[in-house]
């Protein structure tokens, strides 16, 4: 079962944050609790914030991987794209935050898949609690926040530089989210 079995509906993104929270809990019990307690400055949260960037990233290498299986490569970036809201939603954060206008780059899609993947990074870098460290430090929101919004602007220039508008992203996350409660209900 996949995005091509099923037909499109349009949300607004405030809405897309709404449901894939949902769907984060039907799939993930276990972590309304994580969510609803969330302190960044601690270092299990920090941690838990830092797997949700490698799973972007995961994702966006994939996509990447299989760049020219079309269907594929969106498949890919909408997979990413639910972690990316997710992690958006650990952190506290609904669309009315993390919205910005965009710049269009002329750089290449793999570029622009890797300017994510160095805004996750230099995010999740701001982060510097240590197991180890006996001393645990106040994370500095003005630069984390900061790197933390390009996350959606350079996530968002990938669809866009693809010609895809926002209701074109919508009909795309409906798709995966109909896969992910088609998985959900058959135990797949």
């Amino acid at each position: 079962m996949n995005i091509e079995d099923f037909k499109p509906d349009k949300h607004s993104f405030e809405s897309i944050f709404e449901k894939q929270k949902e769907i984060k809990f039907l799939y993930e019990p276990e972590a309304r609790e994580i969510f609803s307690q969330f302190d960044i400055d601690t270092y299990e949260d920090q941690e838990v914030f830092k797997r949700y960037c490698w799973r972007i990233t995961e994702e966006l290498m994939e996509a990447l991987e299989d760049r020219k299986n079309h269907n594929h490569f969106r498949e890919e970036l909408i997979d990413g794209f639910n972690f990316m809201v997710e992690l958006y939603l650990l952190y506290g954060w609904d669309f009315a935050k993390v919205k910005s206008p965009v710049q269009l780059s002329n750089c290449s899609i793999e570029e622009k898949v890797l300017k994510v993947v160095y805004y996750l990074g230099v995010t999740a870098n701001v982060l510097k609690n240590r197991q180890w460290r006996k001393s645990q430090y106040l994370v500095d929101l003005y630069i984390f926040e900061a790197r933390f919004k390009k996350i959606w602007t350079s996530y968002m220039e990938i669809f866009y530089s693809m010609g895809m508008s926002d209701d074109d992203i919508s009909s795309l996350w409906s798709l995966k989210y109909k896969v992910n409660l088609f998985r959900l209900k058959t135990n797949y």
